[in-house]
């Protein structure tokens, strides 16, 4: 099943992300009103969720052999094996950009004891006040982990009591978790970067929806494979309403509460069923269109979000002290500047640390798993 043109799109949603924390007031992602589309970096987060739980579901769901009896029989995943292929993965690249910002920043960082451990044991996003210490970004590898930690259950429990019934629960959550994100943003005891901001936002139980969606979708993805039809026209057309979509949603956000009396959030899977489609539609794809998003060098990109995502902010430090201060580089070309040296560094991270790296922890851990 293949599926690497769905890897540059993971780079697409990481650039987002780059925008939104360094690029917001750099032309053309400062003009309204299309800036909300590309400063969309929190909804990017929630689609890497729904690709990670697709990804997952195809990579590590077994499916029912027609000749046996019971669903029972798939053989559950080693978990052991699992973990260690999981913490290969994020664990290497994550701690490298973690130690940076932390030293960097040593003489405001070293009374910071707890928010180190907590950011070492993939934890801040579980308590209020520490999603966002040290490395900002690493609260959504505090959330990644706890998906990676409850995928295994999860998949027994497709198999013992079958999908329709984690398909329910994934239901109940999706509805139970927008309805509660709803409410407490809208409640009067909410404020920007108070303790109930950081648990709508960056708490665990509050993504988690967006994960059994994208595992649910992959699961009837891959035993519907072959039934699935592609047309490249259709495809094509679908793509792009959907992109027209999602694009006109994000532009019509901030006039929710004019139009709706409410605020409504996309950031904790609001959008995720459309961005489900959009994996489907292009997973099935076999066009031209797939051909080039599988594009060797932009499935090289692909590879290389994660670094960019992940070392976006010593990167930055690094380039205003190295470069853009002692090059004088001009304001207006500063972000450009910048996002060439993190693309380039994000691919040397890839396959000079974190490839190396990911491979020497499966080496060693395949002994004893």
């Amino acid at each position: 099943m293949p599926l690497d043109h769905l890897t540059f799109t993971r780079f697409l949603a990481a650039l987002s992300v780059v925008i939104f924390h360094y690029g917001a007031t750099t032309a053309p992602f400062d003009s309204s009103p299309t800036n909300a589309v590309f400063q969309a970096g929190p909804i990017a987060v929630s689609y890497f969720y729904a690709l990670s739980g697709f990804i997952m579901a195809i990579a590590y769901y077994q499916l029912a052999n027609s000749s046996r009896k019971s669903n029972q029989q798939q053989q559950p995943i080693k978990i052991g094996k699992y973990w260690l292929a999981r913490f290969a993965r994020i664990y290497p690249v994550y701690l490298l950009a973690l130690l940076l910002v932390f030293f960097a920043n040593f003489q405001e960082n070293r009374q910071a004891i707890t928010a180190l451990f907590l950011n070492i044991s993939l934890l801040q996003a579980w308590f209020s006040g520490y999603p966002l210490s040290l490395n900002s970004p690493g609260w959504s590898l505090s959330v990644e982990a706890f998906f990676y930690f409850c995928l295994p259950f999860l998949i027994l429990f497709a198999y013992r009591f079958g999908k329709q019934s984690l398909l329910l629960v994934t239901i109940i959550i999706w509805i139970a978790t927008q309805g509660l994100h709803t409410f407490l943003l809208n409640s009067p005891s909410y404020q920007a970067h108070n303790a109930l901001h950081d648990f709508i936002y960056y708490h665990p139980l509050m993504h988690i929806n967006t994960f059994l969606l994208g595992l649910m979708v992959g699961i009837y993805f891959k035993e519907n494979y072959t039934l699935l039809r592609t047309n490249e026209i259709s495809n094509r057309i679908l793509l792009f309403l959907l992109v027209i979509l999602i694009a006109s949603l994000l532009m019509l956000q901030p006039h929710f509460p004019q139009l709706f009396g409410i605020n409504i959030d996309f950031t904790n899977g609001l959008l995720a069923p459309l961005s489900l489609l959009f994996i489907v539609i292009l997973a099935r794809d076999d066009s031209g269109f797939a051909q080039i998003l599988a594009h060797p060098w932009l499935v090289l990109l692909g590879e290389a979000s994660y670094s960019l995502y992940i070392l976006q902010r010593p990167a930055y430090g690094i380039y205003e002290k190295l470069i853009a201060t002692p090059l004088a580089i001009p304001e207006f070309l500063s972000f450009y500047v910048y996002l060439l040296f993190l693309i380039t560094l994000s691919i040397a991270s890839f396959k000079l640390f974190e490839t190396p790296a990911r491979q020497l922890i499966r080496s060693w851990g395949n002994r004893y798993f």
